[in-house]
């Protein structure tokens, strides 16, 4: 039998791990979503959850980053959301939320001064969900899940973002490739698509406005291939959020995907070379007038 003391200090450091993994955050960017038809009568909307782990209310702001423009002034709901609650925005982006019709991506943030969050008091979770009824059925839906990720969580001029599992045979998957931004200027990101071999077939490019959301159809043929993004020009606290999304061509059903951001792979020299991002909330400017949403408003009836 082998000693235990290597095993336990292992499952430790695994442990310690998996709790800096699993932090809340005070900030989020949620890469995607939608209320907009789509192919062969479906219409995708987006559910988004807030819950607030502390004893006390916690005042949020949600803002709407309309997809392929700048964005300086956008659609904004704020409400609290009380101890221990959850606040869901049934169709987030509906007539009853930030009331946009097609995609975007949406900033998600505690609206106090960071002097007035000491630690973690301010930290909250956001996740979402983007479905559609399903056309075959009349009680049925599918969808995927989009996972709201924190400001820390974004890749900057100091990491690489990675992601792995693609399917873009060019018959039964489609993959698309998105990026949402929290920078105030242009950005241009870069990805390489590599086979399952690690050969890099293409390297595509997307160009990404101020606080903008961008997607399009990957062109590079690949089956469980790989993603890495990276930038290649912007400002030197540029921070964005890539991800790709896997289609069935068969059933329209979705799968979604977030690059994870790590400095495995970057050179020492291009590391130090690079200034440090800015890793706090910036924020574009709110369109006029700003919605307070009230309970009645946050509980409304899915779908349309």
């Amino acid at each position: 039998m082998k000693p235990l003391g290597p095993i336990l200090a292992l499952l430790a450091v695994l442990a310690v791990a998996a709790s800096a993994a699993a932090q809340l955050a005070p900030a989020w960017m949620v890469p995607a979503a939608a209320s907009k038809a789509g192919e062969y009568g479906t219409f995708w909307l987006t559910d988004l959850s807030v819950h607030n782990p502390h004893a006390d209310t916690l005042p949020v702001t949600v803002q709407a980053l309309p997809s392929g423009k700048e964005n300086w002034s956008v659609p904004t709901v704020r409400f609290d959301v009380p101890a221990y609650a959850t606040v869901n925005l049934w169709d987030a982006l509906g007539p009853d939320g930030l009331n946009l019709d097609g995609t975007a991506a949406l900033l998600v943030w505690v609206d106090r001064d960071p002097a007035d969050c000491p630690g973690a008091t301010c930290d909250i979770y956001v996740s979402s969900r983007t479905y559609t009824p399903d056309q075959l059925s009349e009680d049925g839906e599918f969808g995927q899940t989009i996972p709201g990720e924190r400001i820390d969580e974004g890749v900057a001029w100091d990491g690489f973002g990675y992601l792995a599992g693609l399917l873009n045979d060019g018959v039964s998957f489609r993959c698309n490739v998105g990026v949402a931004s929290w920078t105030a200027d242009w950005t241009t990101v870069r990805v390489d698509v590599q086979a399952d071999d690690g050969t890099i077939l293409a390297t595509e490019e997307l160009s990404v406005p101020p606080f903008g959301h961008v997607q399009s159809r990957l062109a590079t043929l690949v089956e469980g291939g790989s993603l890495v993004f990276y930038l290649a020009d912007g400002p030197d606290d540029a921070l964005v959020f890539p991800y790709a999304s896997i289609v069935n061509r068969a059933t329209g059903d979705a799968s979604f995907l977030a690059a994870r951001w790590s400095v495995v792979g970057v050179g020492a020299a291009s590391v130090s070379a690079a200034s440090p991002a800015q890793r706090i909330p910036r924020r574009p400017l709110a369109a006029g007038p700003v919605r307070t949403l009230r309970p009645v408003e946050r509980s409304v009836a899915r779908g349309r």
